[in-house]
């Protein structure tokens, strides 16, 4: 009966593991939806010329490191309001040649003054040793001289033989005693020539131990203070020469033809409300940014009482004529490739379904660019939402994630 019960118990168990795993369903594999960024159809209503933007920049920019470590001893002071001096800081001017910064010079003196010493003592080594092969070379000559007369004595009979043989080997000392002497000196020598190099070696550390400004400008960043440790190769300051500033902007390819070197264009800023800069052309990039897909385009004008900060946001005015209807406009990085037409063009639209972002891909028609956006002549109506950044990672239908 014990055993009945058992087989009972046991076909009970196996059956409720057969329903639990036949109630479990296995779930489908949902690719992750893409991060991808969307703007609103714009629609621009026409201006004289198209306008592009851009950040001002120095020309000329030192941006100063140190070449030795040590702790800061002093930094430039200038006056300020009300007569009180204060450490040189953001937009002070500077002469070329001004000391900005002086390590502790206590540390590199000590190392120079080290150096001195050993020159000094190697140089007098040196005359020592050069004394002694003076001597030495007087001994030889006298041991040569009593050697010539013992040898003429020595045939005529004149002389016994071991008087010969003293006055050959008192030549044959002093000759060795010369010969180690010279050999002593070109070691003073060589030991002067590293002593020197130490020298030389301690006076840079000394001269590097100080940064001079390499240019008259201004001030854009101290990056230093009074009593820190600094090691080599950390930056101290960035100086600017802000006579003459630039702006870049990105040109799309249809552009190109109408720029060139040297062609004059208006710059403006908001932050100036009313003046006008007048600015050239100094270079045009060879090749588009890959990811962009625009050209660089540098224009440069003067910048008196430099008015003009560095990182202003100016505005390019481009000559052109002027467009009389309004045309919707989408930014360049919205541009694919289209999937139905391989010499043609697409964007893809978000659409809401069932509570997920959908996109769409659509073909279109463009037309002539204006700043960093290109106007669409069919495909599109104000006020539809595209991807702006991630285009190319989707695909039709895909479900997307729309991140800030």
């Amino acid at each position: 009966m014990e055993k009945s019960k058992t087989m009972k118990q046991t076909g009970l168990l196996i059956l409720v593991v057969l329903c639990f795993a036949g109630c479990q369903k296995e779930e489908a594999y949902e690719k992750p939806a893409p991060p991808v960024r969307v703007q609103a159809v714009e629609i621009d209503s026409g201006e004289e010329g198209p306008r592009y933007s851009g950040s001002i920049e120095p020309i000329i920019r030192a941006d100063m490191a140190f070449r030795q470590g040590g702790y800061v001893e002093d930094i430039l002071t200038v006056t300020g309001e009300g007569g009180q001096r204060r450490l040189v800081q953001e937009g002070d001017s500077v002469t070329k040649g001004t000391v900005l910064v002086r390590l502790r010079q206590s540390d590199y003196l000590a190392k120079l003054n080290q150096a001195k010493s050993q020159l000094a003592q190697a140089q007098s080594a040196l005359e020592q040793t050069e004394h002694g092969v003076k001597t030495a070379q007087v001994g030889r000559d006298k041991a040569k001289l009593d050697f010539d007369r013992a040898n003429a004595l020595f045939k005529t009979q004149s002389l016994t033989k071991s008087d010969y043989d003293g006055a050959r080997a008192q030549l044959d000392a002093a000759q060795s005693q010369l010969d180690g002497g010279q050999a002593q000196l070109e070691l003073a020598r060589g030991r002067i020539a590293g002593a020197k190099a130490l020298v030389d070696e301690a006076e840079i550390a000394v001269r590097d131990s100080t940064l001079h400004a390499p240019i008259k400008g201004v001030v854009i960043k101290r990056l230093v203070e009074l009593n820190s440790l600094v090691g080599p190769g950390m930056p101290g300051f960035i100086l600017a020469d802000l006579d003459i500033v630039k702006t870049v902007f990105g040109a799309p390819d249809v552009l190109l033809p109408s720029l060139r070197i040297g062609m004059p264009l208006s710059v403006s800023t908001q932050a100036i409300p009313g003046a006008k800069f007048n600015g050239r052309i100094a270079r045009i990039s060879p090749a588009a940014d890959p990811r962009s897909r625009v050209f660089e385009v540098e224009v440069t004008f003067a910048n008196p009482n430099h008015r003009l900060k560095p990182g202003m946001i100016m505005s390019i005015q481009l000559p052109g004529a002027r467009r009389t209807d309004p045309v919707p406009v989408i930014p360049l990085t919205a541009i694919v490739q289209s999937k139905n037409d391989p010499n043609g063009y697409g964007v893809f639209v978000v659409d809401e379904q069932g509570g997920k972002i959908i996109s769409r891909a659509r073909d279109v028609k463009l037309g002539g660019t204006l700043s960093n956006r290109i106007v669409v002549r069919e495909g599109l109506r104000a006020g539809e939402r595209i991807i702006v950044i991630g285009a190319a990672l989707v695909h039709d239908g895909d479900v997307v994630r729309i991140v800030p």
